[in-house]
Formats: structure tokens, sequence, C-alpha cells
């Protein structure tokens, strides 16, 4: 589905797509290491762990243990509470997040035009949080009692609705999901809006909050999370005795931007995002990731040679990591490959709607302070799997950074950002 409109969407591009660039002037972060971007970024580098017991509810009987929980978010804090009490958990943290975005990005939104801000965001969960208490408050209180804004809070388009509402935006918006690519799919679509000149500022990111007793015994029926007890070894992508990933909850938010506008107003970049992808394939081969990257890159005018780090998928299975594995190596060279590849998310657990924006952010923070996070579950990288690995933080320059995702059905999404200073000469490809 997601292939077919892309499609339908690519028929209608404008004449003059190639001339409109993107760049990212805020980042914005609630996640399981850190309440906003900063600290977050801080905690990964010093090798922390998020993951740990479950503590939101009570996991007994569940072959789940363990999860990267936020901790210390106050809703009532950062959110007005009119919208709090009207809202699940995933809103709030996609408010809050978007919220640290603007204020970072400069953008003064009283003097622009609302119907030229978007909105474009990542979800796979919807609003568990609140639906668990509604069946409490349904069956052992009385209907009576069910909060009556539990149907629109549930739904995985709320963030956006309710981001809408707080900050006033009313451009051309749009929520997706797909598994977990569907902060990929925001972020592929985020950037076209700009391109397309149908947006000059999107907001784009995801946002999940799938820690609850329902949700983890549904998605523990798909195999792919991790059953181990120890949190040391319970989410370790691309090593030897992977096992599956670790549910993790959190909200990640960049603000896109046309870049002539940021460089007229004096924005601070981030960097700039060449090319973002997404293909679509059979789950069990490399082909759809192998083809997303080419594309990206063709349309980057990056050679493989070029990338200094990719931000992989990293989901910790066995048979996702070789996949995974063969694709990049089929797309960036064969055996020639050498661009280290991490995946931060295996120390704040894997965000679904949130995983490639995360990523992202950590992506251009690592161009900012010249390091490479590191992988910080997995202490061996599996010999078999032709990749290097980085397993902690390693110090180096990082100025074109490959982020990808791929969803469990197939779809896969591959972005290429330049960190840090844009030249004004080049010239995006449409």
């Amino acid at each position: 589905m997601m292939l077919a409109f892309g499609r339908a969407l690519a028929a209608d591009v404008p004449p003059k797509a190639a001339a409109r660039r993107v760049v990212v002037t805020g980042i914005g972060m609630v996640n399981p290491l850190g309440n906003d971007a900063e600290t977050a970024w801080r905690n990964i580098l010093d090798g922390r762990s998020a993951i740990g017991p479950i503590t939101r509810f009570d996991a007994a009987g569940l072959p789940v243990s363990l999860a990267a929980e936020v901790n210390g978010f106050d809703a009532g804090t950062r959110i007005p509470r009119r919208l709090v009490v009207k809202s699940d958990r995933f809103a709030h943290y996609a408010i809050a997040a978007s919220g640290e975005a603007l204020t970072d990005s400069g953008i003064d939104l009283a003097a622009e035009d609302p119907f030229r801000i978007g909105i474009s965001f990542g979800n796979n969960s919807g609003g568990w949080d609140i639906c668990e208490r509604g069946f409490g408050e349904y069956y052992l209180q009385g209907p009576q009692l069910v909060n009556p804004w539990q149907a629109t809070a549930w739904f995985p388009t709320a963030p956006q609705g309710f981001v809408s509402i707080r900050f006033g935006l009313r451009g051309f918006s749009k929520s997706f999901a797909c598994d977990r690519a569907s902060g990929g799919c925001a972020l592929f679509f985020g950037v076209r809006c700009i391109q397309w000149g149908r947006a000059d500022v999107v907001l784009a990111g995801g946002t999940e909050a799938p820690i609850t007793r329902f949700v983890i015994a549904a998605l523990a029926s798909t195999g792919e999370i991790s059953t181990l007890a120890d949190p040391g070894s319970a989410f370790c992508p691309f090593a030897e005795g992977r096992s599956g990933l670790v549910l993790g909850e959190g909200s990640a938010v960049l603000v896109l931007e046309e870049f002539g506008r940021a460089r007229h107003r004096g924005a601070q970049i981030y960097g700039e995002i060449l090319a973002v992808e997404q293909r679509t394939g059979r789950a069990c081969r490399p082909d759809a990731l192998t083809a997303a990257v080419t594309a990206a890159l063709g349309r980057a005018a990056v050679r493989p040679s070029e990338l200094d780090v990719v931000f992989a998928e990293g989901c910790g299975t066995p048979d996702g990591d070789m996949v995974e594995a063969a694709a990049l190596v089929r797309a960036l060279g064969g055996g020639r490959y050498c661009a280290p590849v991490t995946a931060p998310k295996s120390a704040f657990g894997h965000l679904y709607g949130a995983s490639l924006p995360s990523d992202l952010a950590c992506a251009l923070l690592a161009g900012r302070d010249t390091v490479v996070p590191g992988t910080a579950g997995t202490q061996r990288a599996d010999a078999s799997l032709p990749l290097d690995v980085v397993t902690s933080p390693r110090a180096r320059p990082v100025r074109t950074a490959l982020v990808v995702s791929r969803a469990r059905e197939g779809s896969a999404v591959a972005l290429v950002t330049r960190c840090g200073a844009v030249e004004d000469e080049r010239c995006c490809l449409s």
C-alpha cells in the first residue's frame, strides 16, 4: 500500500522540485535515556542503558520481562493540562518532543503562516495505555466512567492532531503506520512535502508508548521480542547470541525546513537530508533494503566509499540482522564494504515509529560532535556478518551518514544525510 501511495504521489511532482532542498534546524526527543535530546545523547555516548525490568505494570505471566521505559517525565509540566486528559502517553511524548524541536529551531510561530507548516509522524501501536485503563473502567466500574476522549486519544493519528492543536499548525500533514519503518515513512513523506512545495517547514518524526501489558503480550507473539531476563544481553544487534529486540518508548521529532528560508533567517543547521527512498519486497529477502539504499545513494549523488557511518535497523533477531547485513553488503560494495555500522537503539530499546527519527537525530549529533555512538548491547559482533560493528563510541568525523529502517513485512527506508554546514552551490536531485 505504501509503495503504491508513493507512486501515486510521484506522478504529481511539481516541475521545480529539484530547487527545494531540505535541512534540519531543530531536534526534540523524549527517550528512555533522557527527556530531552541533549540528555539522551550524552547518556548514549556514556554507554548507559535504559533496558531493565518492566515497572509500568505487573509482567508476571508474560514471556517478556524487560523494556526500556521513559522515567521522570511529567506531562503536566510540558503540556497544557486540558490536552493531557484528552490524550494518551504516546501523544504526550510527541507534543513534548515537538515543543523542544520548535524551540531548538528558533522558529517564531507567531510570525509564520500556519498553513505552510506541516506534520509527518510515524506510529505503529497507537495509544494503548489509555485503552487498557478504559477496559478496567468499563468492566469494573461501569460505562459511565469511561474517558470520553478514549477513542480519539487511542487512534494512531492522535499525536499529529494534538501537536497541530497545541502549536496551531495547519499545513499539509499525514500519519503513517508501517511497523518498524513507520518513522521512516514519515521522514520520506515530510522531505517530499518540502521538495514539492507543499510546505516550507515540516515537523517530522514518530512516537510510541507500547509498554502496556496488552501490547507486549501481542508483540511477544511475533517472535521478535527478546525473552531473556538479563538486561545486559537481551538486545544485542549483530551479536553472536542475539535473540530479538527489547521494546522502548518515546518520541523523536525533527524540524525540516527549506534551505533557502532557513539560511535567510539565520537558523542553525544540523545538516541536510540529501535523499530518502522507500522500497517494498519479501520480508525474508534483502532485495527491498538493497534497492532503497542504492536508490538513496544515487539520488544523493553519494558513493558508498563516501559514507562515514551507517545507522542500522539492528532488530536483533538472528534472521533479521543477517538479511540486513546482506542488503548493506550488496548495496555498499560487497567485500569492500568498510563504513562502520552502529545501532544505538540497543541502549534505549526499539522505538518502532520513533526509531528512524531517533537514529537520524543521533546521526546529526554525531556529525556535530565527531563521534559515532556505539551499539551498547553488543560486546562481540557475529564474525559471520561482514560488518564493522561499532560496539563502543568511536571518535571520527561524521560528514555523510546512511540511516536505514526495515519492517517485518518487507518495507524498507533508506535516508542519506550530510551533517553540519550546508554548501550553497549543491543541487539536490529531484
